[in-house]
């Protein structure tokens, strides 16, 4: 195998896979990155078993072939070369690589052990890349870390022939995204480990439009694509709670405040509580206090002016949870709305987060509190 190529072109292909790589591979060979010449272009590709990667880039070739080598070190030395083009062949079983006086050699990894790469499904539509990666953003945080219940730690993805909705809850918040969807609308729910998914819509976010392909099988790779680089990553098996169904359509009750102001006071009265441990928030007519709870070491206090619709209302939340739906949202002011416990009509209800006014982010966005995180 010989040939050259463009060493920013290249360099930029590598990164993309290593991203993209696994940080505890299965087997020492999944740490590597398949480098294939053919006649005029270059496939370079990474699989692990969960996500398997690709990215085509032209070339100069010389002679093809193929070698698998180190991709984090790989990638580390093509993008500290000094020229703007770089010569890599292989010799026996060393890859060699020089621009200009730089010449590096790396040896290469055995291939017996390393498995087929699965096809890339076919598109099945497509997003703005944009659009993709902020949703992602917003409803990534709220999918369970707990691997006892496995599709709790996915996103959910579900689509009509006009519109892409992403879902994520851990049982104690639900968040939900749309988006526009040009495309075929899906006949099932798709479960996509959320820190999977928060990785490859990462690594488009600077493309223009992303295809996406959904296999037919419940147990198919689900494929992304743009330009030149394809991803693909298994799903998860499982049925997904029904959790849409538990947001009001409308809340009679709510106070509307600026956003910033309460995350500031939220992240400011949180330093003096446990991680896990809530703040008690009061809403009234023209401002809301917030108050640690239960914290032996300090106590904290502090107001935020806001406009209330409704009776006067206190609920308990943990702040990360809260903080978690108002660090992304694009929108200058928050609506936090206020439902009646069903079980329990003295004790409050979800609590709903939304934007007013939001920006082309911030649309069909919206962030549930589940009772059973609010203490009286």
């Amino acid at each position: 195998m010989k040939f050259q190529a463009d060493r920013e072109v290249l360099s930029d292909a590598v990164s993309f896979l290593v991203r993209l790589l696994s940080p505890r591979p299965q087997l020492p060979q999944l740490s590597g990155v398949v480098i294939e010449a053919t006649s005029n272009e270059v496939q370079l590709s990474i699989f692990d078993y969960e996500v398997a990667a690709k990215v085509i880039i032209a070339a100069a070739v010389d002679t093809p072939g193929k070698v698998l080598v180190q991709a984090k070190l790989f990638s580390e030395i093509i993008s500290k070369l000094p020229a703007a083009s770089v010569s890599l062949s292989l010799d026996d079983s060393r890859l060699q690589v020089h621009s200009g006086s730089s010449k590096f050699s790396l040896s290469s990894m055995s291939t017996t052990d390393y498995p087929d790469t699965p096809a890339f499904p076919a598109a099945t539509g497509k997003v703005s890349a944009e659009e993709f990666t902020n949703g992602v953003s917003k409803v990534a945080s709220a999918a369970s870390r707990e691997e006892v219940t496995p599709v709790l730690t996915a996103v959910m993805i579900s689509a009509d022939a006009k519109k892409l909705t992403m879902v994520a809850t851990d049982r104690f918040r639900v968040a939900v995204k749309s988006l526009p969807w040009s495309g075929k609308a899906l006949e099932r729910e798709v479960l996509i480990p959320a820190r999977v998914l928060s990785e490859i819509s990462k690594t488009f976010s600077n493309d223009g439009d992303l295809e996406i392909g959904f296999g037919e099988a419940e147990k198919d790779m689900i494929g992304f694509s743009s330009g030149n680089k394809f991803v693909s990553t298994a799903t998860i098996k499982g049925k997904y709670p029904a959790v849409l169904q538990l947001f009001p359509e409308q809340t009679e009750s709510f106070a509307v405040l600026n956003n910033h102001d309460l995350l500031d006071a939220t992240r400011r009265v949180a330093l003096v509580v446990d991680r896990e441990k809530p703040l008690r928030y009061k809403f009234s007519e023209n401002d809301l206090s917030l108050e640690s709870i239960g914290s032996d070491v300090a106590d904290a206090s502090e107001q935020v002016a806001c406009s209330l619709k409704g009776e006067e209302t206190t609920v308990s939340l943990r702040p990360q949870f809260l903080s978690d739906a108002l660090v992304g949202l694009d929108a200058e002011a928050v609506k936090i709305g206020f439902t009646v416990n069903p079980n329990n009509p003295n004790k409050p209800g979800p609590v709903l987060i939304s934007p007013v006014d939001p920006a082309g982010g911030d649309k069909d966005f919206k962030y549930l509190l589940q009772p059973n995180l609010l203490v009286s």
